[in-house]
């Protein structure tokens, strides 16, 4: 099934048919007028578009809360468990780290390479776990796999989506309060992975939107491509401020592109837009802690996979812990643009050479002419004048990296 054959099964379970043949008739007119040509269409940036993003706000025809999202299905099996003799973490190898990697990916918890290696990909899967199934708060996972949580592993269980669709589409879900994202195939996940997105700012009271006290940040950013992601003729460097906020709400994923662009939010690998410039991307830092510019950052190798679990027009949740997605204002759900910075001071950049002179004299010895009548020698001395040879250095050039610091 193509995008496009997928968008129309998609979009027409969750909306009316005549809603749903008018948003796919957008989509295809969108898809007609990009052409899809010029630079997106470059081996190192591909780009598929649809309609620009709206927010979608419908009432849910069932819901399941936070508590009854991890279900013990009963079994008339007995399960045969085994024992963890060691508690594992990052950096230690062995059989039984290959049997955590095996039940994590079972369960839906991409640990990176099945290896008995526990890399930081597998620390990010026990993260979720621990977050999702285990309850434990965000700022307390360990990533470490004790002889508990591998018991709480072995169990049947089945993790349920939020907003069931009966198994008629698929849709992700991301929880902002707990740092994680499930992707859901029908009903069933498809992949959970740990996340890092914008700084968590709810006011004392519970209740304060979080784009009001939203963390502000200020750098120098390299943009290479516009908002819509075409590809700008040179990069723009900018002085800007922002709000490290990602909107709560429900939305759609309406536009993908390959490799890595450089945005005003930061470096993101593989974005698949689902809000203005919010997007779920891979980045190289996932830290534990929120961290991005109002992005969803996942692992790079994660990333790189997301695109084919995906499809224009899957629908996106958003939980912020206050309020149901479906009743998010329309305030709430906009992207926060970033400003200039206010502070920053305009300089001329230049580049700098630096020239080495190196002096080479030539010194003729003494003559000395053999007296002749008189006792007295004559010395004559004869001066070469010195050469001078200047080699200019041609000044340094600065490439943009990959530091972490450079993600959204």
């Amino acid at each position: 099934m193509n995008n496009r054959q997928h968008l129309h099964s998609s979009v027409s379970r969750w909306l009316p048919a005549g809603a749903a043949g008018g948003l796919l008739a957008a989509v295809v007119a969108a898809g007609v007028i990009s052409g899809n040509g010029g630079d997106e269409t470059s081996a190192s940036s591909t780009t598929v578009t649809a309609s620009v993003a709206t927010p979608v706000s419908t009432e849910p025809v069932e819901t399941i809360s936070p508590e009854d999202q991890i279900v013990t299905e009963s079994t008339d099996v007995a399960i045969q468990k085994t024992a963890l003799d060691r508690s594992l973490t990052e950096g230690v190898v062995g059989d039984d780290v290959r049997a955590v990697q095996e039940r994590l990916t079972e369960l839906g918890f991409d640990a990176g390479p099945i290896d008995g290696i526990f890399g930081s990909l597998t620390e990010q899967a026990v993260w979720a776990f621990e977050k999702l199934v285990m309850g434990v708060p965000r700022s307390d996972a360990t990533g470490r796999v004790t002889a508990e949580m591998w018991d709480r592993m072995q169990d049947p269980i089945a993790i349920q989506p939020r907003r069931p669709t009966g198994g008629l589409a698929d849709h992700t879900e991301i929880y902002l309060p707990e740092q994680v994202m499930i992707v859901f195939h029908g009903d069933r996940p498809a992949l959970v992975a740990h996340i890092s997105t914008g700084e968590l700012a709810v006011g004392a009271d519970g209740f304060t939107p979080w784009y009001d006290n939203a963390a502000e940040y200020c750098e120098t950013v390299t943009i290479d491509t516009d908002d819509n992601g075409n590809i700008l003729e040179e990069a723009i460097e900018k002085a800007i401020c922002g709000r490290s906020y990602t909107p709560p709400g429900v939305f759609e994923a309406y536009k993908t592109i390959q490799g890595r662009r450089e945005s005003r939010l930061g470096g993101m690998y593989d974005p698949i837009y689902i809000n203005q410039g919010i997007a779920i991307h891979g980045a190289l830092n996932v830290p534990l802690e929120p961290a991005s510019h109002g992005c969803i950052r996942v692992s790079q190798y994660l990333g790189a996979n997301l695109q084919s679990m995906l499809d224009i027009g899957d629908r996106v949740l958003i939980w912020d812990g206050v309020t149901e997605p479906e009743q998010q204002s329309e305030e709430a759900m906009k992207m926060r643009w970033d400003y200039p910075d206010p502070n920053a001071t305009t300089t001329t950049s230049t580049s700098t050479t630096t020239s080495t002179t190196t002096t080479t004299t030539t010194v003729v010895p003494q003559a000395t002419v053999a007296p002749t009548t008189t006792p007295t020698a004559t010395t004559s001395t004869t001066t070469v004048p010195s050469t001078t040879t200047t080699s200019t250095v041609p000044a340094t050039t600065t490439t943009t990296s990959d530091d972490p610091s450079d993600d959204d």
